[in-house]
């Protein structure tokens, strides 16, 4: 486990991070473009379960007959970009964490341990992926069971999303008071013109 830290602290650069937001935002226009010309414009607009908090297996099967067996096929295919999108928010968020801690000077105690946030959150999403697509590929014969666990694994990949910000969020603003802090307390021992 402290190698796996050890390898995101050694790339946790200025520069894979923007090259990781830069990829999840292409990704998501291209997956946007794809689904919305492909898909919506053709079978006709519906939320699918990746991008809802939860669903049940009654919604499910009502927007799965909305869009129909055809329709299922053309957004599995605009929505394949959506196996490389874990993987980009996920390294992005790693390297935010790693470079935040880097910057407090915590990168190697126990606070880098949150950079497993991300990576959970990836995972989740991966397994609501495989989940989703099982159910499409034997669709309209939906298994309940299949898509409660799926709706679990959604729960949990949004829990690890948002606590991830939360974590990010707050690390900065601990960056900027420290920040602030530093340069109050530099400009009361700098000596003044009159002194």
């Amino acid at each position: 486990m402290e190698k796996m830290f050890d390898a995101i602290e050694r790339r946790s650069e200025l520069r894979n991070l923007l090259l990781g937001i830069l990829a999840s935002v292409i990704i998501i226009a291209v997956m946007s473009f794809a689904t919305q010309t492909l898909v919506y414009e053709v079978y006709g607009e519906f939320t699918m379960p990746d991008t809802r908090f939860g669903y049940t297996f009654t919604e499910i099967q009502t927007a799965f007959n909305a869009i129909g067996i055809e329709g299922l096929r053309v957004w599995a295919i605009a929505h394949s970009p959506d196996f490389l999108f874990p993987l980009a928010y996920t390294f992005s968020m790693m390297f935010g964490i790693m470079l935040e801690l880097k910057r407090l000077g915590r990168s190697s105690g126990h606070l880098r341990k949150l950079v497993l946030l991300p990576l959970a959150a990836g995972l989740a999403d991966y397994i609501e992926n495989t989940l989703i697509l099982s159910q499409i590929a034997v669709f309209p014969n939906l298994s309940e069971i299949v898509i409660i666990i799926a709706n679990l694994v959604t729960l949990l990949k949004w829990a690890f999303l948002i606590i991830g910000f939360v974590v990010i969020f707050a690390l900065l603003v601990v960056i900027v008071i420290n920040s602030i802090s530093s340069r109050l307390s530099k400009e009361e021992v700098t000596p003044t013109d009159s002194d």
